[in-house]
C-alpha cells in the first residue's frame, strides 16, 4: 500500500536526522558511503512527496468546485438549482465555454445564467472568440500565474507586482548599504541626507503561449472534470518556460532583462575550473554580497550545478549540501536555501553558472490579467480540434542600484 505524504515526510525526516547525526560525530570522521546513500534516498522521497501533493491539490480543487472526477457532470437545465457563489458560477460558465462554446453555455441551468449575466457587466477579464466573449473566472488568471510560480525559476523568488496599464514605470533604485546617519555636536544642526535615487524603466512585453489544440473527444468526455485545470496547466507550462528564460538571461529587447544580466560580478573561478567549482568559490561568492543583503539571500543555479555542489566537502571533509531535518525545512547549501533554474547556464568555460543574493531585488511586472482565446475556425474544425491560446504582458528587471544585491559566479575561460 502506498505511503501517505505524512509517512513519507516522517521517513525523510528520520533519514535527514540520521545524516546529521553521522556528520556531527566528534571524531571528525564519518561513514561517507552511508551519507551519500541517505542523500539519494531523500531525493527519491522528495520526488514522491511532490507528486502526491500535486494529486491532493487537484482533488481538493475539484471538491471545492463541487465536481467529482468519477461522476459525469450535468450540463442540462435540471441539475442543481441552488444559489452558487460568484466565482463558482463563473467557473461553471467557463468550463462549459471551454467544452462547447456558446451552445454549451446556453444549455446551463437558468439560475446559473441569470447570476452570470448579473456579473458580466463588472467583469474585467474575458475570453473571446468568433462566437462572442465569455467571462473568465477571476481565479483563472491568478491560478495560471500561481502555476507559473510553482513551476519554479525566477518567478518563485522574485518580487512580483500587477498593474492595470502597460505604461512604462520609472522604478526607483538605491543601494541601501551606501547610506548612514551622523553624529551631531550639542547645538549643531543635522545636515541634509536625502537619498540618491536612481531609476530603471519597467515596461510591458507581450508573450503568447501559442495555440494549444484539444481534440473534440477530450472536450466531450465528461470524465475529464477538471478541463479548465488541464488547459491551465498546459498554458502555464508554456508561458513559464518562455518567460523564465527571459527573466533569467533575457537581453531586454522585446523581452524582460534577465536576472543574470542584472547581477554584479561576484567571483571568478581559478584557471582550470572551467566546468566545476570548489567550496572556496562558493564561500567567495557568498561574501561578495554585503551582509545587509545576505539576510534574505539564497542561491540560484541549474540542476547540474546542484549535482556538483552535492559532492563538495568543506574543510573538514563534510558535505556543504545539507537536507532539511523536517518536512517543512528546505535543503540548504552553506546555510542558505536554493532555487533550481534550468535556464541558468551549466558550468562551462566563461559561463555564469550561479547566482547568490536577495532575489526580491528582481522585479517582475504583470500587466492586467492573462487573456484566454478560443478558436473554432475551419483550420481546427477540419482536424476535429478546438484551439486555445493565452496572452500575457510582462517585464522583469533588477531594481537595485550598483547590482550589489545579487552577484554571479563566472567560470574561467580555460
Amino acid at each position: 500500500m502506498p505511503k501517505t505524504i505524512a509517512e513519507l515526510r516522517k521517513q525523510r525526516d528520520a533519514l535527514a536526522k540520521e545524516a546529521r547525526n553521522i556528520l556531527d560525530k566528534d571524531t571528525g570522521e564519518y561513514d561517507e558511503a552511508r551519507v551519500d546513500e541517505i542523500y539519494a534516498e531523500i531525493d527519491q522521497i522528495d520526488g514522491k512527496i511532490k507528486r502526491e501533493q500535486k494529486q491532493l491539490d487537484l482533488e481538493a480543487r475539484l471538491k471545492s468546485e463541487g465536481e467529482d472526477p468519477d461522476t459525469p457532470s450535468n450540463g442540462g437545465r435540471g441539475g442543481n438549482q441552488q444559489e452558487m457563489p460568484g466565482d463558482e458560477v463563473r467557473a461553471q460558465v467557463f468550463g462549459a465555454y471551454l467544452r462547447g462554446g456558446e451552445r454549451a453555455v446556453n444549455a446551463l441551468p437558468e439560475n446559473v445564467l441569470a447570476e452570470y449575466s448579473r456579473q458580466v457587466q463588472a467583469a474585467q477579464s474575458t475570453g473571446t472568440d468568433s462566437e462572442g466573449g465569455y467571462l473568465v473566472p477571476t481565479t483563472f488568471s491568478g491560478e495560471l500565474l500561481q502555476a507559473m510560480k510553482d513551476y519554479g525559476g525566477v518567478r518563485s523568488v522574485a518580487r512580483t507586482i500587477s498593474t492595470v496599464g502597460g505604461n512604462a514605470l520609472e522604478w526607483p533604485t538605491i543601494d541601501e548599504t551606501a547610506e548612514t546617519g551622523e553624529w551631531i555636536a550639542e547645538n549643531d544642526s543635522a545636515t541634509d541626507g536625502d537619498l540618491s535615487f536612481g531609476t530603471t524603466s519597467i515596461g510591458a512585453h507581450k508573450a503568447s503561449s501559442r495555440v494549444v489544440t484539444v481534440p473534440f473527444e477530450l472536450l466531450q468526455d465528461s470524465g475529464i472534470a477538471d478541463l479548465p485545470g488541464m488547459i491551465n496547466g498546459l498554458l502555464a507550462a508554456r508561458l513559464s518556460r518562455l518567460t523564465n528564460t527571459a527573466y533569467t538571461v533575457g537581453n531586454g529587447t522585446g523581452k524582460p532583462t534577465g536576472v543574470v544580466n542584472g547581477a554584479g560580478a561576484g567571483y571568478a573561478t581559478a584557471t582550470g575550473l572551467t566546468d566545476s567549482f570548489t567550496w572556496d568559490d562558493l564561500y567567495e561568492l557568498e561574501h561578495s554580497v554585503d551582509p545587509f543583503y545576505r539576510r534574505d539571500a539564497s542561491w540560484m543555479f541549474h540542476d547540474t550545478t546542484l549535482k556538483i555542489a552535492k559532492k563538495l566537502k568543506d574543510g573538514d571533509s563534510r558535505p556543504i549540501w545539507v537536507p532539511g531535518v523536517s518536512g517543512s525545512a528546505p535543503a540548504e547549501i552553506n546555510g542558505y536555501g536554493y532555487t533550481i533554474n534550468q535556464d541558468m547556464a551549466e558550468p562551462a568555460p566563461s559561463a555564469d553558472s550561479m547566482l547568490f543574493g536577495d532575489f526580491s531585488k528582481y522585479l517582475i511586472r504583470d500587466i492586467m490579467d492573462v487573456a484566454l482565446f478560443r478558436f473554432t475556425d475551419s483550420a481546427y474544425t477540419k482536424k476535429g480540434q478546438v484551439g486555445f491560446m493565452a496572452w500575457m504582458r510582462t517585464d522583469g528587471k533588477t531594481i537595485h542600484a550598483n547590482n550589489a544585491a545579487i552577484k554571479k559566479l563566472t567560470h574561467a575561460a580555460s
